[in-house]
């Protein structure tokens, strides 16, 4: 079953990066993230406005290559080429660069609840989704990501709002084995 053919209500922030995630750990081989070239946005469907592509810039930095239409709206206009701490507050951001340490190095996905700091205060209205892609040589590492949220449109800016997930990497499927009768 592909992500289109899910239904999600708009303000189900949970189901869909549940099926981002799902989607992800679909394409993944041998123990190994999927490479870029594997995602295809049509198969993402309703949480592709939310989704963006992370390229890393320093340790625990990544800078937006790709950011839906829902990131732009959040960030104030076109998001791309910016850092994607600049979506969060500044008390965050040090969460955020471990967080994006860990995916960007050890390739763990990530997973965090959020809460927008001036809009629905003490709320959580918002997940961020951090998924590892293999690594090509020579380029930066890149994370698929997504900053799922069920906020009016307009500027937001946000911080944690519980513990984080970190999962373990995809897992490596056992190898078959012929059995004889």
């Amino acid at each position: 079953m592909t992500l289109r053919e899910q239904e999600f209500r708009q303000d189900d922030t949970t189901a869909r990066l549940d099926g981002v995630e799902a989607y992800w750990r679909g394409l993944a081989r041998q123990g190994l993230a999927p490479p870029r070239a594997a995602i295809d946005p049509h198969e993402i469907g309703e949480a592709l406005p939310f989704m963006f592509l992370l390229d890393a810039v320093a340790p625990g930095v990544g800078r937006l290559r790709i950011a839906g239409r829902e990131i732009c709206e959040i960030a104030g206009g076109e998001a791309r080429g910016l850092p994607l701490s600049c979506l969060f507050a500044a008390s965050a951001r040090p969460r955020l660069a471990g967080l994006l340490k860990r995916a960007f190095e050890a390739h763990h996905p990530c997973r965090a609840p959020l809460i927008a700091t001036r809009a629905a205060r003490g709320r959580r209205c918002a997940e961020l989704l951090l998924l590892p892609l293999l690594p090509r040589a020579g380029l930066p590492p890149q994370i698929l990501g997504a900053l799922s949220h069920d906020l009016r449109a307009g500027m937001h800016r946000f911080d944690f709002a519980g513990p984080v997930r970190i999962g373990a990497p995809p897992a490596q499927r056992p190898a078959l084995r012929l059995v004889r009768g």
